[in-house]
């Protein structure tokens, strides 16, 4: 197809070529969709955070309408934001964040790695136990 004029494309060539336009669009458009979720988290209010993310997954599933499967994982996060939109607009009502989670996880990921495993998940939980709880070791 590349190596041929436009005019002497076979109808299966062109219908590729028809096909590979729409998801250059949809890759762009899915893109702008990412940007704009994440320009919502700029937002200071959270009603109007609210009204901004109803606004963009009511417009990801419009899109998703006319593109067909292109754009299905921007509707599963769509579908997220929907299903978890009290506990996310809890980051402004209340300020929680999940940073004290993902240190543990990352303190936690450290700690395996350095073990290189464990031979029994007893031994394991008790070096996280004693890493994480900062715990010290008696000296004699």
């Amino acid at each position: 197809m590349w190596l041929k004029n436009r005019v002497n494309w076979t109808e299966k060539e062109a219908q590729k070529w028809e096909s590979m336009a729409l998801e250059r669009c949809v890759t762009g458009m899915a893109y702008q969709m990412r940007l704009v979720l994440q320009g919502i988290y700029e937002r200071k209010d959270a009603e109007e955070a609210r009204k901004l993310f109803r606004n963009w997954c009511a417009w990801v599933h419009a899109m998703r309408g006319q593109t067909g499967e292109l754009l299905e994982p921007m509707a599963r996060a769509a579908r997220m934001v929907e299903g978890h939109l009290e506990g996310i607009l809890a980051h402004w009502t209340r300020g929680l964040t999940t940073a004290f989670m993902e240190g543990l996880n990352r303190l936690f990921s450290a700690v395996k790695r350095k073990a290189r495993g464990y031979r029994t998940v007893e031994y394991m939980t008790a070096m996280l136990y004693f890493v994480a709880g900062k715990l010290t070791l008696p000296c004699y």
